[in-house]
């Protein structure tokens, strides 16, 4: 288990890379990448804070049950970050998937009018 958590945490770490970088072409992408990479986006999120979270339960079973843990220990600084890391992630998540539900689309182009 301590293998699952080590990898589920790094795994966290390189799905977070890659919503940074999912972000970053929506924003400098033009309007069809920035109306249909929402979902996607919303997706990388949505699975970042799901592999922390998971992780995080995996950490906690087995500081009730494994007898590395003895009385006397407790999870610290690290356990709160991961707490906050995830919880803001979900929020982005319904944040965002609410954004691209609830905000009208960019528009279309519109043509010069033609004076001649």
């Amino acid at each position: 288990m301590w293998r699952s958590v080590g990898f589920l945490m790094s795994f966290a770490v390189v799905l977070e890379g890659m919503t940074i970088a999912a972000f970053a072409i929506l924003l400098v992408g033009g309007k069809q990448k920035r109306e249909q990479g929402w979902g996607a986006l919303t997706i990388l999120v949505s699975l970042a804070a799901a592999v922390q979270a998971i992780g995080m339960a995996l950490m906690a079973y087995l500081f009730e049950n494994d007898e590395r843990f003895f009385t006397g220990w407790y999870l610290d600084k690290s356990w709160t970050m991961c707490t906050v890391s995830w919880s803001i992630q979900a929020l982005c998540a319904i944040c965002i998937a609410l954004a691209a539900v609830v905000l009208p689309s960019e528009g279309g182009y519109e043509l010069i009018p033609d004076h001649a």
